[in-house]
């Protein structure tokens, strides 16, 4: 069996979205293929990390990723309702929050490709609700 895998997920720890995450994984043919990462807050750690070692750790995640299993893919997802960010009554409307996910998905985007511009990064943003829904974040 190949020690390789093609992706990489970071992704947060709560656990309301665990079954969903391994479905939406299964769904994008990745499952068995893909190195997980769960933290608190996700792509927070990377973008306003609380301090320097949680942003260096989530590199090095990555960094180990790549350089043991070859990934060339990483998929970035962020939640509503993340505790890590204060929850959904932290912002004045549902457009806020997203708008706040959305914006940190892409600087953790960016961080990323410029310390590796060989990668494809793609973002999402898991609703909470039933069912919780999956929005691919673009430009």
């Amino acid at each position: 069996m190949s020690h390789k895998c093609s992706s990489l997920i970071f992704h947060c720890i709560d656990f309301r979205f665990g079954i969903d995450i391994k479905q939406f994984l299964q769904r994008e043919n990745m499952l068995g293929d893909i190195d997980v990462v769960s933290i608190a807050g996700a792509v927070k750690n990377l973008v306003n990390p609380q301090v320097p070692s949680d942003a260096e750790f989530v590199m090095r995640q990555l960094e180990i990723s790549k350089h043991l299993h070859g990934v060339c893919d990483v998929i970035l997802m962020n939640h509503t309702d993340c505790g890590a960010y204060g929850g959904a009554k932290a912002f004045a409307s549902p457009a806020e929050e997203h708008e706040r996910h959305a914006e940190d998905l892409h600087k953790a985007s960016a961080m990323i490709l410029e310390k590796f511009p060989d990668l494809n990064v793609r973002l999402f943003l898991a609703h909470w609700g039933e069912p919780i829904r999956f929005e691919e974040i673009t430009a």
